[in-house]
């Protein structure tokens, strides 16, 4: 026998040894009622270390949140013996550190394994005999879930089947998948033209002569006086805010709503394939209007992205006070492909980064690429959970586990948004005495466009005149003579 054949030839025969090993002292353990020590494992200590350190020192790029549990620290594994009782000296025994989150309900329990072929996903399984799953199921589909029955879960059929428990408690539905599945049709089947057209008009207008970056925005005829408070905050700005008007590309949702964002002094782009959608702005955060805009949200920055440039993505809510392009090339890290604004919001639905999708910077790389086309084909999953936000979330955290891609969660005092503005006073305060210079500000945590105008023009960052509002523009026709000049 070959070398190489004779040493796997040894190394299978030494894995089957060990595992008798441990047979033999488990059987040897159970036994005697004891309990088994780390002796029948590879690991060489267990040590707690405060929670709030263990987490920015292993996960640095998610927010730590605190007060969503009593525990005041954290485990560490390790292979090695550490030299002191010291987090320093643990973490210097390891090249790797795999991370798991467990729920922290009392009846939640762990199961850590070591192995040579690991699942670097964390499965979620049912140990109370079905319950967990039956309840969890029937929450997925009211109408139409049947309890499977007691049968399903004897001890004999489970000995055979684990019971695994989503991860995520909302679950397309065949309506979502199918209208996903239509308007994803339609894009695909003329993308490559359309790509065509916005990296040529990207070209005519230069609009990424700055840093290589593209400023996105989608709209319709409902938040165009929105995007048109935009466009008048930037002529009113510094010089580095003004230069913000040559890199926007608006992208709308009909062809009408194009020429009035040209009036602005923006370009624009429509194209049917971007989708069938609404006029009229949303009425709440998750109706038909507000659902439907996100295609066109995903298909933009998508479409830029496929051009090779870099895009920062903004709703039409946002103001400029300072360049944040320059920040992304100049302060930020180089090594990160992709920042978002941190939503402000600690809840379930947006766990581990809490990121808001109304403000983000996609570095252009081969990562952020992938992610943009799975976020392309993932409509279903925001039809099922009516969010952009929510499905956005959920797909970065895949592809950071599977795909090694980098998020950023920007600073609320560089980048804050409507969670400051209700909550955070004082650091309002700080933005009017000018002792805290942001670079933009995010109307969200709002319910519609309503409350949107009301604060905005709270904070003197409404800058249209009273007379230009959404009907004004509505309508316009003439291009020789701008209402907006």
């Amino acid at each position: 026998k070959c070398p190489k054949c004779q040493s796997a030839s040894e190394a299978i025969s030494q894995i089957e040894e060990l595992e008798n090993q441990v047979r033999d002292l488990t059987s040897s353990h159970e036994s005697s009622g004891g309990e088994a020590s780390l002796d029948m494992t590879q690991w060489a200590s267990v040590r707690a270390f405060d929670r709030a350190r263990l987490w920015r020192e292993t996960l640095a790029s998610l927010p730590y949140v605190q007060g969503t549990t009593i525990s005041r620290g954290g485990l560490l594994f390790t292979k090695r013996k550490p030299v002191n009782a010291s987090l320093a000296a643990a973490k210097a025994t390891c090249s790797e550190i795999d991370v798991v989150v467990a729920d922290s309900k009392p009846d939640v329990c762990l199961a850590v394994f070591d192995s040579r072929l690991p699942i670097y996903t964390m499965l979620r399984t049912d140990a109370s005999g079905g319950k967990v799953l039956e309840k969890q199921r029937l929450e997925q589909a009211p109408r139409l879930h049947k309890h499977a029955g007691a049968a399903a879960y004897t001890p004999e059929r489970l000995a055979k089947r684990s019971l695994i428990i989503a991860q995520q408690e909302t679950l397309p539905k065949k309506h979502s998948f199918m209208e996903a599945l239509t308007t994803t049709a339609k894009f695909g089947a003329t993308a490559q033209g359309v790509i065509k057209r916005i990296d040529e008009l990207i070209r005519r207008r230069k609009l990424d002569a700055n840093r290589k970056t593209v400023v996105v925005m989608a709209t319709n005829q409902g938040t165009l006086d929105l995007v048109a408070n935009f466009a008048c905050s930037c002529r009113a700005g510094p010089p580095e805010v003004q230069r913000a008007l040559a890199s926007t590309l608006v992208f709308t949702g009909d062809s009408e709503t194009s020429k009035q964002v040209e009036l602005f002094g923006l370009a624009s782009f429509h194209d049917s394939a971007l989708g069938d959608l609404p006029e009229g702005a949303a009425k709440a955060y998750g109706d038909y209007a507000f659902v439907r805009m996100m295609w066109l949200k995903i298909t933009s920055v998508y479409s830029v992205v496929a051009t090779g440039r870099h895009a920062l993505f903004q709703d039409a809510d946002v103001v400029w006070l300072r360049d944040p392009i320059e920040y992304f090339f100049t302060q930020a890290d180089d090594q990160v492909d992709c920042f978002f604004m941190d939503d402000g919001a600690r809840s379930a639905r947006y766990t581990p980064l809490y990121t808001n999708s109304g403000f983000y910077f996609i570095r252009n790389n081969m990562r952020t690429q992938f992610f943009m086309h799975r976020m392309l084909m993932a409509y279903d999953t925001v039809l099922a959970v009516r969010s952009h936000q929510h499905a956005l979330i959920m797909l970065l955290l895949e592809h950071m586990a599977r795909h090694g891609l980098t998020v950023g969660v920007l600073d609320p005092l560089l980048f804050p948004q409507g969670q400051i503005f209700h909550r955070k006073k004082a650091i309002m305060q700080s933005f009017v005495d000018g002792t805290e210079r942001p670079y933009v500000f995010h109307m969200c945590w709002t319910a519609g466009r309503t409350d949107k105008l009301r604060y905005l023009k709270n904070m003197a960052l409404w800058f249209l005149e009273p007379k230009c509002d959404q009907d004004s523009w509505k309508g316009h026709r003439d291009h020789g003579n701008s209402t907006f000049d």
